[in-house]
């Protein structure tokens, strides 16, 4: 089964220019226009990464959607900004984002980066299994 990649936010054009080159290197990419489609659609279905580019939603930056996303489904997130200022760091890690890509961006440096963050990600769903395994294992010897 392969991994999939949740899009939210940005311009059209610009999400299916990310489609393609994530298609090809064998993802399933569902795009999200904005903040509420992308949580209706986790709702449904719940993507192995997001790619958080604007959110289009009044009220809300990409910054606060990260750290709630982050914090309602454990899902990593890559931020993508065009800003490198350290005000936009420091609110990066606030929002506790696994990567934050300036534009413009290498297609193959972003897959690449991708596929690192889901296998440490995988690595940790897996260690958290065995450990939950073990307690269980542990409590049942008691």
């Amino acid at each position: 089964m392969a991994d999939s990649v949740l899009i939210i936010g940005g311009e059209p054009d610009f999400q299916e220019g990310l489609r393609l080159p994530l298609t090809e290197a064998g993802y399933e990419v569902t795009l999200a226009y904005n903040y509420i489609s992308a949580r209706m659609i986790i709702e449904d279905f719940v993507p192995d990464i997001i790619m958080l580019d604007e959110v289009h939603q009044e009220n809300m930056d990409r910054f606060a959607a990260c750290k709630h996303l982050h914090d309602d489904y454990g899902i990593p997130i890559i931020l993508l900004g065009e800003d490198s200022s350290d005000e936009v760091w420091e609110r990066v890690m606030e929002a506790e984002a696994d990567l934050y890509q300036i534009k413009p961006f290498s297609y193959s440096v972003l897959v690449a980066r991708i596929k690192a963050i889901l296998r440490r990600y995988k690595w940790r769903r897996c260690d958290r299994k065995k450990e939950s395994n073990r307690a269980t294992y542990i409590s049942h010897l008691d």
